[in-house]
């Protein structure tokens, strides 16, 4: 009985353009304009597909119209305290509150938890230096 599926070696490769593509990267190609140039030309082009058009237009407004870098706002948000690592959890508990309050973007959330990530290290550094400064006095007791 014949094994049903698609032959061996049939269809078009991977990355092969579909007929459309083709034609579309020819007419760009073989004009010498630009990309961009290309682009304007198909979008005002009265007698080109709409959708042609419209896709042309798309593509093309992002060369034109670049999209605005955001502009970083203060943000009013009430720290606890952090005099240890055993504070962490409760600030940024706090944070997750005011995300899910809205008076924060999860954005802003994420870059005041990066924060009090960094306020925690350097607690964590304080913590173990003293902790090794002690050991280094009891060992250099020993040593006498």
């Amino acid at each position: 009985m014949p094994k049903g599926g698609a032959r061996e070696g049939a269809g078009r490769k991977p990355g092969t353009l579909n007929q459309r593509s083709a034609e579309m990267a020819a007419d760009i190609l073989g004009s010498g304009k630009s990309p961009l140039e290309y682009l304007l030309e198909v979008m005002v082009d009265d007698s080109a597909d709409q959708k042609r058009r419209d896709w042309a237009a798309e593509k093309a407004a992002a060369y034109i119209h670049p999209r605005p870098a955001p502009v970083p706002r203060a943000v009013a948000f009430t720290m606890p305290k952090l005099d240890g690592a055993k504070d962490i959890p409760t600030a940024i508990s706090g944070v997750l509150q005011a995300v899910s309050d809205g008076a924060i973007s999860p954005s802003e959330g994420q870059s005041i938890v990066s924060i009090i990530e960094s306020q925690r290290k350097a607690i964590e550094t304080g913590e173990l230096l003293e902790r090794l400064e002690t050991l280094e006095a009891i060992q250099s007791g020993f040593g006498r």
